[in-house]
């Protein structure tokens, strides 16, 4: 039935006051009643369990509907009303006037989650998430059609299904050992578009998880006391079932196995029936490698069998990748630039034996191949070797070391040694060697800083201080191989 309103006269309050016109009959919109249902969350969970969250509604919650009156695409709120013994749920609204009997409609629980007037669910529903089962998003959608006589209700009303997965993730380090509590936990698509952002307040190790449902690669990325961590591994996760998954996570000193999985050292990959191959030295987005935003890793061994490999010394430096003659002899420009290591060392001419051999043997990473660690690169998820630029080198050290500031090109007022060699020594990475500067040990990681001199890293043997520096080619230089991932 539509209502009319009786019509209202505003009379003049002064001769000059304009009189108001209102129409003498306004429609009013349709009450709408009718009841919906929603199954349970399956449970499906990733270990023996058999214990499933159960899906209730409560009074007051809403939800969006979603139809079209004479073309025009309306979104109205319904609530709630009351709920019975089964879970069916009574809701009521007020449909927008005009609308008609067989008229379509998209129901979303909850309205919240509603994309306006196009039936989607937002895209932004589920991208921040505190962690907590009480705010975990189950998100419902079902379809019906309104039936008009007088009032309006479903024509045999409508079922609601989840859109969604809910996973309760437990956070561990990257052999199970111990729980992680992180402040952030971030999960991300192969493509590394962010799919939900979870802030737990305190950190958690326990957290739950909205997640769409998915059976491609997903990148973890979490923060632990300050300390960042990485994590992948590929999802099989269907709308409505409920999954309690460990996450493994890695940070820096930690390995990248043959088989691109993290370990927590070389004898881990070993046991796993892998072999080692790089030693993770930064973990973030800043690598300047374009698809592979998630760190750097360095070679368990130098490169060309751990033997000195000359470099190139004629006025024609690698650096000159631009073709400008730019030389990064300056090492706050070198660091600025970003350039990128693996885009030099695949340039033609600069994969060359004779003429760029510290490039060569950093590509192909020409090591010795002993029991538990391999020269190839991981099977999955990394570029292949390169020798990393000076930018790229400053990350690693700034993983490594742990420090941000002052980094100059001065030894005993840059990075300081933080027991480095000891941890890469303890993850069985093959010692940085040393070279001929005398009470000096050197890692020569780095593109070239001009014709004469090669950027490096060193840490005095008297001081315990390091900083990134730079030598002469003519001393004896030890290649570490990097890779992106």
């Amino acid at each position: 039935m539509i209502f009319g309103i009786a019509a209202l006269v505003l009379l003049a309050a002064a001769c000059n006051q304009k009189e108001e016109f209102i129409p003498e009959e306004t429609m009013q919109g349709i009450p709408f009643t009718a009841t919906v249902k929603a199954g349970d969350i399956s449970s499906k969970a990733l270990t023996d369990n058999t214990t499933s969250l159960q899906f209730a509604w409560a009074a007051d919650e809403t939800l969006a509907l979603v139809y079209e009156v004479g073309g025009t695409p309306y979104n109205t709120t319904a609530t709630v009303a009351s709920v019975d013994g089964s879970g069916n749920a009574t809701i009521t609204a007020t449909l927008q006037s005009g609308v008609t009997n067989n008229t379509p409609v998209t129901l979303i629980y909850p309205a919240s989650a509603a994309d306006g007037t196009t039936g989607n669910i937002l895209a932004s529903a589920i991208t921040t998430q505190d962690g907590s089962l009480s705010l975990a998003r189950d998100i419902r959608k079902g379809s019906g059609t309104i039936k008009v006589d007088g009032t309006a209700t479903l024509a045999g009303g409508a079922t609601l299904t989840a859109q969604y997965a809910l996973c309760k993730f437990t956070v561990k380090d990257v052999d199970g050992t111990n729980n992680l509590s992180v402040s952030s936990f971030v999960v991300k698509d192969a493509s590394d578009n962010v799919i939900a952002t979870v802030t737990p307040s305190p950190a958690a190790s326990t957290i739950y998880v909205t997640l769409p449902a998915s059976s491609e690669l997903l990148w973890f990325e979490a923060v632990a006391s300050d300390k960042p961590y990485v994590a992948k591994g590929t999802a099989s996760l269907s709308a409505g079932y409920f999954y309690t998954p460990t996450v493994k996570m890695a940070t820096i000193f930690n390995i990248i196995g043959a088989n691109g999985k993290f370990y927590k050292d070389k004898a881990a990959a070993v046991a796993a029936s892998t072999t080692a191959a790089a030693i993770i030295a930064y973990v973030g987005d800043d690598t300047a490698e374009n698809g592979y935003k998630h760190g750097l890793a360095i070679s368990m061994k130098n490169a060309n069998s751990g033997t000195s490999t000359r470099w190139k010394t004629t006025n024609d430096p690698a650096s000159n990748y631009n073709g400008d003659g730019h030389q990064f002899t300056d090492y706050a420009a070198a660091i600025a630039a970003k350039e990128s290591g693996l885009a030099l060392s695949t340039i033609s001419g600069r994969d060359n034996v004779d003429d760029y051999p510290a490039f060569y043997h950093a590509l192909h990473n020409t090591i010795s191949v002993e029991e538990g660690m391999t020269a190839s690169k991981p099977s999955s998820g990394t570029t292949d070797w390169f020798l990393p630029s000076v930018f790229q080198w400053n990350q690693i050290m700034i993983g490594l070391t742990g420090i941000t500031t002052g980094l100059t090109t001065t030894l005993t007022a840059g990075y300081g040694a933080n027991n480095l060699l000891t941890n890469l020594a303890a993850t069985g990475f093959d010692n940085c060697r040393l070279a001929p500067i005398t009470g000096t040990n050197v890692l020569h990681t780095s593109t070239e800083y001009d014709e004469t001199y090669k950027w490096n890293y060193q840490t005095d043997a008297t001081t315990g201080k390091g900083g990134l520096s730079y030598s002469q080619k003519v001393y004896s230089a030890y290649v570490r191989a990097a890779l992106a991932f």
